[in-house]
């Protein structure tokens, strides 16, 4: 069972990240876990977990709120409500480990930013400050039920994954075997088409930059290693883009996916560096969710 740890400011992002996680909960036995980083207690972090005209609100007010939110949200999958004081990415930290079985899941307000911009991001903030599996919801993404077409992008590199990772693919399987009753109106053609839909489209790929492309073989064997597909049937191919990072939103564009995936290599760059590499500038501006894993 996978726990989705929601941070939530209650803004409209936050709100439609809720929904989105809710669906991958409801369709994979998960539950939901509610987190409010109290601008009161944030201190230097509130940067990253409040916008900076954001009034502070009395706390009891705020747990109010939060406690009314996760009341709604029960009526669909068992959920929980906590408040972040001081030290909030500290806590989380402390809190959830290595473990396998939780996914952080937060908004994001605006995928068109710069990434200049983004240097308060929380999804940034994050991945580099924990090591468990990321999921960011852009606020221009409608959830329409659960991931129907996943691209996983490899850099073929080296893998040194965390204990936690392994949620991936135990995520993706169960979404991918939901036993949820599929409805049909009888209308021609519709079974096909759910058939066709049944299962999660997965798909592997490389963008590379140079006039050679790599071996398939050598792709399917990169992309087994990361184990994100484990118990989900998918294919591997490569394409060529003068630019890695706009590469692969257009391979995931172009195949219809509704998630991304892939390994965050944030221990490669450090301080600001890390604000120019491609998995930094992904998370900042894909217009479909992200589901990362930091690379341990």
């Amino acid at each position: 069972m996978v726990t989705f740890h929601v941070l939530t400011d209650f803004s409209a992002a936050a709100t439609n990240a809720l929904h989105y996680a809710v669906e991958l909960a409801s369709h994979s036995a998960g539950t939901i876990a509610l987190w409010h980083a109290w601008a009161g207690a944030a201190g230097h972090e509130s940067a990253f977990f409040a916008s900076p005209r954001e009034v502070v609100r009395p706390l009891a007010v705020v747990w109010q709120q939060l406690t009314h939110l996760a009341t709604e949200v029960s009526q669909h999958v068992p959920c929980t409500a906590h408040i972040l004081h001081e030290e909030p990415t500290g806590h989380l930290r402390a809190l959830l480990g290595q473990r396998p079985g939780n996914v952080l899941v937060v908004g994001n307000a605006n995928p068109a930013k710069k990434l200049a911009a983004a240097t308060t991001s929380t999804a940034l903030h994050l991945v580099r400050a924990i090591t468990q599996p990321l999921l960011v919801v852009p606020a221009t993404f409608r959830p329409a039920g659960p991931p129907r077409r996943i691209v996983l992008d490899t850099d073929r590199r080296a893998l040194r994954l965390p204990p936690s990772a392994v949620t991936i693919p135990q995520l993706l399987s169960q979404v991918a075997s939901s036993q949820h009753p599929l409805q049909l109106s009888g209308a021609p053609g519709e079974i096909d088409y759910l058939l066709r839909r049944l299962l999660p489209e997965a798909l592997g790929i490389h963008v590379y930059t140079t006039d050679r492309p790599p071996a398939v073989d050598e792709l399917a064997t990169s992309i087994q290693q990361t184990g994100f597909l484990n118990g989900v049937g998918h294919t591997v191919a490569a394409s060529r883009h003068p630019s890695i990072e706009e590469g692969i939103r257009h391979a995931a564009a172009r195949h219809r996916a509704d998630l991304l995936t892939f390994v965050t290599r944030q221990r490669m760059y450090s301080g600001a560096g890390f604000f120019q590499c491609v998995t930094a500038g992904l998370l900042a501006h894909s217009p479909i969710p992200v589901l990362t894993v930091p690379e341990a």
